[in-house]
């Protein structure tokens, strides 16, 4: 994984330490145009987690050339730990900057992953909103996604980038196994954005992202998140520096709490 960025270490994960702009500008553009290739993850606490829990899938995300902080808990904890991140970089955001360049340029995107409906939704809107846009392909995740044959269609399509919308650990596990199957591209898992970009879902407005309740506003639309939202508060829990500043600044320390017994 590259130093130019300073990376920030959280829980034994290099996030890149870099604006959505900076990236886009000095990793996605220079790996497009010389043919490059390049894994990115868009790590939240819930990826921080199921890495700590899952050694193989912290050995995926390190293998990973970037991995960026989508998530205000990530962001919040490093901050408390004294060496901040510069913001927050969400996949959709970067998955748009990503199409709005491929349009300028002429490359191609492969959409992998979702429901059937969700994947034709995503495609289409982004060609109404990219029209210029050229799409290699695009297929839905229920299938034997680790089919030799199916993978090498993939790669015969020759995609510049590919969007992997697998849901976390396995989208990154594939792109992982896959990847060597192709000649460059910039691959990326995007989690739900396919169903953002269709419209099946909606994003938090940008007063609720602004005030760090987009979480909140996920939840209220859809209370089954609530398991997600614990495992953000396990990912604050398990971070032992973040809760050590927090007692501090409380001014709690282990003298005081022995004394006031």
């Amino acid at each position: 994984m590259t130093e130019q960025y300073g990376n920030v270490t959280v829980m034994g994960i290099e996030f890149t330490n870099t604006t959505l702009e900076g990236f886009v500008d000095s990793t996605i553009r220079p790996c497009l145009e010389q043919d490059g290739k390049c894994f990115i993850v868009t790590a939240n606490p819930e990826i921080v987690i199921a890495a700590r829990d899952h050694p193989d899938f912290m050995e995926t995300v390190q293998s990973a050339d970037h991995v960026l902080p989508d998530g205000i808990g990530i962001i919040n904890a490093a901050k408390m730990m004294g060496t901040p991140l510069q913001e927050r970089v969400s996949g959709i955001d970067v998955m748009r900057e990503m199409l709005a360049h491929a349009e300028e340029k002429g490359y191609s995107a492969y959409f992998l992953g979702a429901k059937e409906e969700a994947n034709r939704k995503a495609v289409e809107r982004a060609k109404r909103r990219f029209p210029k846009l050229q799409i290699a392909g695009r297929h839905h995740g229920y299938a034997d996604l680790d089919d030799e044959a199916f993978v090498e269609d993939i790669a015969a399509t020759k995609p510049d980038i590919i969007f992997v919308a697998l849901g976390m650990m396995k989208q990154e596990q594939w792109i992982r196994r896959h990847m060597d199957r192709f000649d460059s591209g910039v691959f990326m898992g995007v989690g739900g954005s396919f169903d953002v970009l269709s419209g099946e879902a909606k994003r938090a407005p940008d007063i609720w992202i602004r005030f760090q309740l987009e979480w909140l506003y996920r939840l209220l639309k859809q209370p089954k998140r609530i398991f997600r939202v614990l495992k953000v508060a396990q990912f604050m829990m398990l971070h032992v520096p973040v809760i050590n500043r927090i007692m501090r600044i409380f001014g709690y320390t282990k003298t005081k709490a022995r004394g006031k017994g």
